[in-house]
């Protein structure tokens, strides 16, 4: 299931690493994200990404970005998993 536009958009200076989590409440199998960029001419990257299994069976998804500059940027996530 692909995402787009999730979470409060945040700014990031040039340089600067972030962190984020998200999931659904139960186990949505092989999950990416990346930054969903507001501000034009910025370069993110992803740093790691991970994944936890909860007591319950839900998985908890985990992903790390730096932006790579030259600018502040702007931007939430957007993802999807695996087909």
């Amino acid at each position: 299931m692909a995402f787009r536009n999730a979470g409060t958009p945040v700014w990031i200076a040039p340089g600067g690493i972030q962190s984020w989590w998200y999931g659904w409440g139960d186990d949505h199998g092989q999950e990416f994200a990346t930054a969903d960029m507001k501000t034009p001419g910025a370069e993110m990257v992803v740093v790691a990404e991970s994944e936890r299994k909860e007591t319950g069976g839900a998985v908890s998804y985990f992903v790390t970005l730096k932006n790579n500059g030259p600018q502040w940027c702007y931007y939430n996530l957007q993802g999807g998993g695996a087909v």
